[in-house]
């Protein structure tokens, strides 16, 4: 294994902190507080290996490109999408073959930083109707999030298993981030480190959030998306603390999204 492969791999794992456990359980996930809804250009993304899967979101921006998360990605694991091709008939899943691409940059002392950002190319053309970019100069107050199932916390709040066959979607506010970015400074300074550098925003609505395996999926308003799903605040607690989406119109992301499907 060559030092670069090791460093992509640690700062995978620390981008999928406190949101993407890969074990046998990662099939029961959900969006807290959600109700059934219908997105065509959703993607379930399932890393398959040695009979255990990690489950992510993604959403269709183009006829074969899809946006997600670049925590999703598991080195050493077969990665399938499985697109809603006709409303209301089966899903039809595809093996994605082509390497993926990351968003990265450079510090300032020229050191490679991963951002929790990645494009995913299908074999062919899907035929869906894609999720629009974004109008930057329209920035929402009130986002949709959206995975797969929805049930609600346990007795005292804690994050439960539970799953659903059918996405499920929620309207969150976006919020302000900084008492995230305080938790983060506060509990979790390595991830903090590795978080500090990219862009993203931050939703919480009281009885919502996001849920392990959510991550990847499309934070849209209208018929456009805003953003990604990135990482919940808490990883043991629901609806406590604001959850962060990588923000898409930043101007780095979205020059970088529209050269890279052109």
């Amino acid at each position: 294994m060559t030092a670069t492969t090791q460093l992509i791999q640690l700062l995978l794992f620390l981008l999928g902190l406190g949101v993407s456990v890969s074990t046998v359980m990662d099939v029961q996930k959900r969006v807290i507080g959600g109700q059934r809804c219908g997105r065509q250009y959703h993607v379930k993304l399932r890393g398959v290996a040695s009979g255990s899967q990690n489950l992510c979101g993604g959403s269709l921006i183009s006829n074969r490109w899809i946006l997600t998360a670049a925590h999703c990605l598991k080195p050493g694991r077969t990665m399938f999408a499985e697109l809603s091709v006709d409303p209301g008939s089966p899903a039809r899943e595809v093996q994605i073959t082509a390497e993926p691409v990351i968003y990265m940059d450079k510090d300032d002392n020229n050191n490679s930083r991963l951002h929790d950002i990645m494009l995913l190319q299908l074999p062919s053309p899907t035929g869906i109707k894609p999720i629009g970019l974004p109008d930057c100069g329209h920035r929402p107050k009130m986002v949709q999030i959206a995975g797969h199932a929805a049930t609600t916390g346990g007795p005292n709040n804690e994050r439960k298993p539970g799953r659903s066959p059918d996405l499920h979607c929620a309207d969150i506010e976006v919020v302000d981030c900084e008492d995230l970015k305080k938790t983060l400074q506060t509990n979790f300074q390595q991830v903090y480190q590795v978080k500090d550098c990219q862009h993203w925003f931050c939703g919480q609505t009281p009885g919502m959030d996001i849920c392990y395996g959510d991550s990847g999926g499309g934070v849209v308003h209208g018929d456009e998306i805003y953003g990604v799903i990135s990482f919940l605040g808490d990883p043991d607690k629901v609806c406590t603390t604001a959850s962060a989406f990588m923000d898409l119109c930043n101007p780095e992301y979205i020059d970088w999204i529209r050269k890279t499907i052109t």
